[in-house]
């Protein structure tokens, strides 16, 4: 249950960060790349959700640690979550 939960999280931060409606972020696909959103014109945004992933992972002490550069434009959704569950 709880995984589902991160995932949900993961999916609102990032539609949150790109700027975009966050209302039933949960069904976001996870096989959208995120140069899809405003992620392509801004590589600021992607720096934005690494921070925000490592929180993520921190907070629910996961064991894993997002560096900077370690999203692009080119991940997709579910990549993203990946990233947080160790």
């Amino acid at each position: 249950m709880e995984k589902i939960f991160i995932s949900n999280q993961i999916k609102l931060e990032i539609l949150r960060i790109c700027g975009q409606p966050t209302h039933k972020a949960y069904n976001l696909p996870g096989n959208l790349t995120l140069d899809l959103f405003s992620y392509a014109q801004n590589e600021g945004l992607c720096r934005l959700l690494e921070q925000k992933l490592q929180e993520i992972a921190s907070q629910y002490q996961t064991g894993k640690i997002i560096l900077p550069g370690d999203v692009s434009k080119h991940h997709t959704v579910s990549e993203c979550i990946k990233m947080v569950f160790a």
